[in-house]
């Protein structure tokens, strides 16, 4: 077959088709075992995270621009077992970190399973162990009864009381962030808080809400003084002269060094002024009607002395 532009277009239409068409394939022969095999990893993180239960309800929250849902367990009897939260956060050193944490229907954490990380390994990668140290802070304790920074969970080097993983304390501020966003929507659901203002109206991190207060307020200090120094520049009504008087030194200034570096250029530099070494020379008396320079004068005062 003869090559043309037609018949290589015909040709890449027909590979695309019957790749995309391959790959639309496997989609749709992989969609329901992924599903599956999801909400199997689901029910079996919600099982270690909660005591028995028989049936689950969720409910979608969005907590600091980011999902979270809540699934409030209950018993044959239909008495509340417990709340598992699955929540997320983006502060991660290596990116997404998805947990999924249990609460009593007192507000205790009960448990907490990592579903998703990508930490450094050895490192963050040792928040999805069992019995981990960031678990043993919180595991039996109600957050609202923790030593809260802004509100909210901290690590201690912020201030808190939850002992960070060993050199992963950026692994660590991203697990307190996740368990803090849990913490608010298990307030939301349980209680009936406001999701705004729960868990010390902070956005799920320790200190969010103060630290834009302040500086929103010095961006405000900067603003109302930046303002003064414009009204004080537009009172002065002297300052235009200033600035044209200094810019007329300034000129002078320039004018003259132009001069010297004139004259230095084509070799006619003052005899005050040469550098380097001074070749020794008999005095010479100065010009009638010229002040001498002061190396003059010093070689003629020394002629004199040595003359007595």
């Amino acid at each position: 077959m003869k090559s043309t532009l037609l018949n290589m277009t015909a040709v890449l239409f027909a590979v695309t088709l019957v790749a995309s068409a391959g790959v639309g394939a496997v989609h749709l022969i992989t969609e329901e075992p992924i599903a599956r095999a999801r909400a199997a990893a689901e029910v079996e993180a919600l099982e270690r995270v909660l005591p028995p239960f028989e049936h689950t309800v969720s409910h979608e929250l969005v907590i600091g621009d980011l999902p979270v849902t809540v699934y409030t367990a209950t018993d044959g009897e239909g008495r509340i077992a417990g709340y598992a939260v699955k929540s997320e956060t983006r502060r991660g050193f290596g990116g997404v970190i998805r947990m999924m944490t249990g609460f009593g229907p007192d507000g205790r954490v009960l448990n907490v399973n990592v579903l998703e990380q990508t930490e450094t390994p050895g490192l963050g990668t040792a928040m999805a162990e069992e019995d981990n140290v960031l678990l043993r802070c919180v595991q039996g304790r109600r957050p609202a009864e923790m030593q809260l920074v802004d509100g909210a969970v901290a690590v201690r080097k912020d201030g808190g009381d939850v002992d960070a993983l060993t050199a992963a304390t950026i692994s660590s501020r991203a697990w307190c962030d996740a368990l803090n966003r849990a913490w608010r929507a298990y307030e939301v659901v349980a209680n009936g808080a406001d999701a705004a203002t729960s868990a010390g109206g902070t956005d799920a991190s320790s200190g969010a809400t103060s630290t834009s207060s302040a500086g929103g307020a010095a961006e405000t200090d900067a603003a109302s003084g930046a303002t003064s120094q414009a009204a004080a520049s537009d009172a002065s009504s002297g300052a235009t002269s200033t600035s044209s008087a200094g810019g007329a030194a300034e000129t002078d200034a320039a004018s003259g060094a132009t001069s010297q570096a004139d004259t230095l250029q084509h070799g006619r530099t003052p005899r005050c002024e040469r550098s380097g070494p001074t070749k020794r020379r008999a005095p010479r008396m100065p010009r009638q009607g010229s002040a001498p320079c002061e190396e003059d004068t010093a070689d003629h005062s020394a002629a004199n002395e040595a003359t007595r």
